[in-house]
């Protein structure tokens, strides 16, 4: 009797585990965890001391509180690899977390078994490629929506303090996805606001003393988690070096990812303004604008200002406007098939915010006492569920037109607004189904709920699993060439060698991305290459990491070192760098010294005699 109550007492902890093991079983049995891009394999490097041959906190793309956490435990116990172990950690946290909430709505074995199987579905199912596929900006929405689902489920009913208590996890899941992705909580921000608004305003008596200090508390606890962020983050980065580095980190971000250097031959007069000449912006197209040492953060920002008003200028705000909207309409509505539809995530939401509305409609038994009310009450309901689904969609629509407007809009962006969106969704089926009082509707509700997104999940799961296993096979064909490569670099007599490696030549093969994976062939220690542009470019850890071998300048370390290699894939054109060395007045020539993988070619420069 008393191991009952004691599984009885434990039973949502005990069934969350099991789904929860039960996945990562078959995820870890049936794929390999990768980091998802060649950037995330770089913020590996930085925190683990292969870039700089010292695990480092400034991580230049987190903020800084949480990029020393992770550095700590690579100082601790370097040949571990905590960067993998820390996305896994929270993307099956979060999982566990949401499960077990969820699991507390209900009050039969049966109940609690179905919606354990449909939520681990749908993770297994629609979150299964940025599972394997690690990305931590996905990773940071993650953290933000299940914060936003516990605060949205947390029971109304409960003292201000115990409130503010069992809301302290959803504060730091916040504060930590803030730490991890600043500028992708930022932009998801505004629908945790709608959770919160919508939950404020579900309240009985919404203007009351108790509920100002609820809430009010709980919003100044996740400011301050952010303020706390924030401050440290900027006193960790206010030396001079890394203030310019992060100035030309923004203009070069803003550059690349929003705007498009304009053509030099039609914006000459600009260009030669800045004194920037025409092989020098070559360096700019190929991102291989390391090699020179004037492109720096001024010259950046100016020419990311001028290529922003051309582009104003190129396209007109009312039609452009337009065509993202039917974009965007277009993409939220069309199924599996569809050129670019975001199908199944737009499913889901969809269907979130129908059983939303559905849930709500009869939250109170109609009895005999209340037959001549019941349609005022059923009206009541429909307005009450209606004004939040508008809200969000209101919010969810200017969110994703801010995006398509700014022509930035990779899956790691779209996914995770969906995954937000749906995460406060599925907050406000189970608040509405749990205020259902008719026994018979609600457990006719809950099954309905659940089969429709068990259906869903069931028809997603096995061409998930398809797509991530094909992904996987043409990554490890990539991955192969590339690790063959840094094999050659880093062996024998070439060890005391520094490669720069072209920067189209690093990241990918037929448009499938380099990555590495997370818990096999991990190797930490201080790596002799580094691409010849990319976002730690100018960064005061790529010049500590070329210190570390005698570099100080990249142009002149190319011509004058003989140890100093250039390294290409041969299908990349190389006819720049003779350029430039040209315009720079130093004729360079190329001397083929080594082949590596049958694609890549290993050089050595040296001036023209």
């Amino acid at each position: 009797m008393e191991l009952k109550n004691q599984l009885k007492k434990y039973e949502n902890w005990i069934i969350a585990f099991a789904a929860l093991g039960i996945l990562s079983i078959f995820a870890g049995c049936r794929f390999d965890y990768f980091y998802d891009l060649n950037d995330d394999v770089l913020m590996k490097d930085i925190l683990a001391g292969v870039y700089t041959g010292t695990p480092e906190g400034h991580n230049i793309q987190m903020l800084w509180l949480v990029s020393a956490f992770i550095s700590l435990f690579y100082r601790l116990a370097k040949g571990l690899p905590w960067y993998g172990i820390f996305l896994c950690a929270c993307h099956y946290g979060c999982f566990f977390l949401i499960l077990k909430r969820s699991l507390a709505f209900c009050k039969t074995w049966w109940g609690k078994g179905a919606v354990a199987l449909t939520e681990s579905l749908l993770f297994g199912g629609i979150f299964l490629e940025h599972l394997i596929f690690a990305q931590y900006t996905v990773t940071c929405t993650l953290l933000g929506g299940t914060a936003a689902f516990l605060f949205f489920t947390t029971d109304r009913d409960m003292s201000g303090m115990e409130f503010v208590r069992r809301n302290l996890p959803a504060v730091l899941l916040v504060s930590a996805a803030y730490l991890i992705r600043s500028e992708m909580l930022l932009l998801v921000l505004p629908m945790i606001c709608v959770a919160g608004a919508c939950k404020w305003g579900s309240e009985e008596k919404i203007f009351t003393k108790e509920h100002a200090f609820q809430y009010f508390t709980v919003i100044g606890l996740i400011l301050g988690g952010i303020l706390v962020g924030r401050v440290s983050h900027e006193i960790a980065y206010g030396s001079k070096q890394w203030r310019d580095f992060t100035e030309f980190f923004n203009n070069r971000t803003e550059l690349y990812d929003f705007q498009k250097p304009p053509e030099y031959e039609e914006h000459r007069a600009f260009y030669e303004s800045i004194g920037l000449s025409e092989s020098e912006k070559v360096l700019l197209d190929n991102y291989n604008f390391g090699m020179d040492e004037e492109i720096d953060h001024v010259m950046v920002g100016e020419i990311a200002d001028y290529a922003g008003k051309n582009k104003s200028a190129e396209e007109p705000f009312g039609p452009k406007l337009i065509l993202k909207l039917k974009d965007y309409f277009y993409r939220l509505c069309h199924g599996p098939g569809a050129v670019g539809s975001d199908y199944p995530w737009n499913y889901a939401v969809i269907l979130g915010y129908m059983a939303v509305f559905l849930t709500a409609l009869p939250k109170k038994n109609r009895g005999e006492q209340e037959r001549k009310t019941g349609r005022s009450v059923l009206i009541k309901n429909a307005l009450g569920a209606a004004w939040k689904l508008v809200f969000l969609f209101a919010v969810r629509t200017a969110l994703w037109m801010y995006i398509l407007m700014r022509d930035r809009a990779p899956e790691r962006i779209t996914h995770s607004l969906y995954l937000m969106e749906f995460c406060i969704l599925a907050a406000m089926i189970f608040v509405e189904w749990s205020e259902m009082e008719n026994v018979k509707i609600k457990r006719l509700g809950g099954i309905l709920a659940a089969g429709c997104f068990g259906l869903l999940a069931i028809i997603t799961f096995p061409g998930s699993v398809e797509s991530v296993s094909l992904k996987q096979t043409e990554r490890e064909k990539v991955n192969a060439l590339y690790r063959e490569l840094y094999t050659c670099l880093s062996e024998g007599g070439n060890k005391e060698n520094f490669y720069f490696i072209d920067v189209y030549s690093s990241v990918s093969d037929g448009g499938v991305p380099y990555s590495e994976k997370m818990f096999k062939d991990v190797d930490n220690s201080l790596n002799n290459y580094d691409i010849m542009g990319g976002w730690a470019c100018k960064s005061p850890l790529q010049r500590k990491k070329l210190a570390l071998f005698g570099i100080e300048n990249m142009e002149l370390a190319l011509k004058d070192r003989e140890d100093v290699y250039f390294v290409r894939k041969n299908s990349e054109d190389m006819q720049w760098i003779f350029d430039y060395y040209e315009d720079h007045g130093t004729p360079v020539q190329a001397r083929l010294v080594k082949q590596a993988a049958g694609v890549f070619e290993i050089y050595a420069l040296n001036e023209k005699q």
